[in-house]
Parts: C-alpha cells; structure tokens; sequence
C-alpha cells in the first residue's frame, strides 16, 4: 500500500518534468527560435530582408572592401580589418580611421557607386 503511494505521485511528476522539459528545448518550427527570455523570435535568415546574407550581397561586400583597402595606408588596413573582425560595421569602421579628405572624398564616392540607394543615409552619417 505504502508503495503506490509513493510510486504513483513520483512517476506523475516524473512525466510532468521530463514533459516540461522537452517542451521548453524543442521547436515546432525550424523557422522559429527562442530568446533568452522564453519568447519566440523568428528567423529571418530565409528571408527576403535586405539584411539577408546571401552568397551575392557577401561578394559585393568582398568587392567593395577590396576597394576601399586599396585607398588606405597598410597601418589603416590593419584597423579596419580588426574592427570588422569585431563585427563593426563596413561604413562606421571606415568612418572611424584617421582618413585624409582625399581619402574620404575616394571612399565616399565607393561608397555611392556600390549602394546607390543609401545616398540619403550616407549624407546624414557624413
């Protein structure tokens, strides 16, 4: 008798968390995944958001770095490498070297013939 008393509750809230716990580290959805905070965030990465990393945009940003490299002095190319290695973005690590105005005036007009339609946004960060 003393067994089925302890056995019945014990297996019940065993099924309770092993149930709970699944159920909070699986997903649904491959699209779908969670934040830290337990809510649910979807994954744009398949999507057709101008942030999206395809194989295309990853060239033209190759391009254009290789561009932009050749305009600064190796001392310059050093530290906008280690601020992209950093995960700073390509315009505000250029903005941030110590660039001559003729420099500036070079990679500005890069700037312009890669992304012609971030012209408004490029005078603003000026």
């Amino acid at each position: 008798m003393i067994k089925k008393q302890i056995i019945l509750p014990t297996l019940l809230l065993a099924t309770i968390l092993i149930g709970g716990m699944t159920g909070c580290t699986s997903s649904k959805s491959p699209d779908v995944s969670q934040a830290d905070n337990g809510t649910k965030v979807s994954d744009t990465s398949t999507t057709n958001s101008p942030a999206s990393n395809t194989p295309e945009r990853a060239k033209k940003r190759e391009e254009v770095r290789k561009q932009v490299e050749a305009v600064l002095t190796p001392d310059q190319v050093k530290q906008l490498s280690t601020k992209l290695q950093q995960g700073e973005k390509m315009r505000k690590a250029v903005l941030s070297l110590n660039l001559t105005a003729e420099q500036k005036t070079k990679i500005q007009d890069i700037f312009k013939t890669a992304y012609p339609h971030r012209q408004g946004q490029s005078q603003n960060n000026s």
